[in-house]
């Protein structure tokens, strides 16, 4: 039986409507993943939103230490966008990271406000996190919440962005063979084409194995439907899982720059020994 609040949920998730959203998951036999799958092949799902998407205010906020070897990246909810450009707003977002990069049980980890709420304050130990932003809400006069933060401890380094007015971050950790301003002026457009780009996985080896067999099966579907023969598929699901790899991948995809190469040809011809290892991405109500 499929459920009204079912067929929400899928139409929230694809952005498909409500009839084909019904009729995938009643193909489905109510599996959600596979509705979605079915939509997909089908073309009608449009840019993946989640159920339960944010949509509130705030700031994406960033630090990293000066020797450059632990960065941190967080989402820090507002009501409105006054506020968020808010300087105490500000102030507290920054104060909030710099904790998280202070306190030692932190390391390597991400989550959410609950997860560091109940920790002595570094700049004051007598109040917790909890009290800190509680006190900022009575002062500011909005609901405040620490939506998410991820941070990275390396043996390399870490590089933080943030664009515009904070609305898109990214935190990253690579090696290099030295660290100069070349160095740092390379690293700030790998950054950037993270930020602009929405890359997902640093190379292909990164990708997991179930999503690589996921995106053959939709492919191999969809070029059924458009009545490739058969003995030509392989052919065409490989063709079209570079373009995959192209938008999904970081270093398969064009570069941002200088569209003739990709993000990997470029660190290869600067030749500064630049390993991406990690990166993450914040866009401000996203997931």
């Amino acid at each position: 039986m499929v459920s009204a609040q079912m067929v929400k949920t899928l139409r929230e998730m694809t952005g498909a409507g409500m009839l084909e959203c019904k009729k995938a998951l009643e193909e489905a036999g109510g599996d959600l993943e596979k509705a979605k799958e079915i939509l997909r092949i089908r073309g009608l799902a449009k840019a993946e939103k989640k159920a339960g998407r944010e949509t509130k205010e705030g700031i994406i906020q960033t630090y990293v230490s000066q020797d450059r070897k632990v960065g941190v990246i967080i989402e820090l909810n507002c009501e409105t966008d006054f506020v968020a450009r808010n300087e105490h707003f500000n102030e507290l977002a920054l104060n909030i990271a710099k904790h998280i990069a202070q306190i030692s049980e932190n390391a390597n980890r991400e989550g959410t406000g609950e997860d560091i709420l109940k920790q002595a304050y570094y700049q004051d130990p007598t109040k917790s996190v909890e009290e800190v932003i509680k006190s900022a809400i009575a002062k500011i006069g909005e609901n405040i919440q620490l939506r998410r933060f991820t941070r990275f401890d390396t043996d390399g380094y870490v590089h933080a962005y943030v664009h515009g007015i904070g609305r898109v971050g990214v935190l990253v950790d690579y090696r290099s063979d030295k660290m100069d301003d070349r160095v740092l002026r390379v690293i700030q457009d790998v950054a950037m084409q993270i930020a602009a780009m929405k890359a997902e996985y640093v190379d292909v080896n990164s990708i997991p194995a179930e999503v690589i067999e996921r995106e053959k099966r939709i492919l191999a579907q969809q070029a059924r439907q458009e009545g490739k023969p058969e003995n030509i598929i392989d052919k065409v699901v490989e063709g079209r899982l570079k373009k995959f790899y192209q938008e999904k991948v970081l270093l398969e995809q064009p570069f941002i720059k200088e569209e003739k190469k990709t993000v990997g040809q470029y660190l290869g011809e600067n030749a500064l020994g630049i390993q991406i290892k990690r990166f993450v991405r914040y866009e401000l109500g996203g997931i």
